[in-house]
């Protein structure tokens, strides 16, 4: 099963973070080609600029400690058990910003090809949710 880590510092503090990782519905804003996001009672549902709509659960939701977990159903690439979970903590005047992402292939022999796919993306959102705080 792939599994990734990715950071970034963002020149704010966490609760300047935590308004726009932790509003739920701001990912428009940041996930590129996320174009629609609608709230669900578990979580939120994005539509994609190529149409495909991906379900996502939002689990451990939590405001103090800034950071919740999720769960996608719908993701364009073949797989399960798609999850993840975003924290946000203080680092020297700064805040930093931590995303851990895995998955399973549907088919095992695609696990290497798939984890090239999307591994190159999680350093662009986490640079476009800088850009968002930053720049707010």
């Amino acid at each position: 099963m792939p599994s990734f880590r990715h950071t970034i510092d963002i020149a704010a503090t966490p609760e300047q973070v935590w308004r726009v990782l932790g509003d739920l519905t701001s990912v428009a804003r940041w996930i590129p080609g996320v174009t629609k996001v609608a709230r669900t009672d578990t979580g939120r549902v994005c539509t994609f600029d190529d149409g495909h709509v991906q379900n996502e659960q939002i689990l451990d939701y939590s405001p103090q400690t800034h950071s919740y977990r999720y769960t996608i159903d719908g993701a364009p690439l073949p797989v399960r058990d798609n999850t993840g979970r975003f924290t946000v903590e203080h680092a020297d005047g700064h805040a930093r910003v931590i995303w851990e992402s895995s998955f399973a292939a549907l088919d095992p022999a695609m696990s290497a090809q798939l984890a090239q796919m999307w591994e190159p993306y999680l350093p662009l959102v986490l640079a476009n949710l800088k850009k968002a705080v930053e720049n707010h």
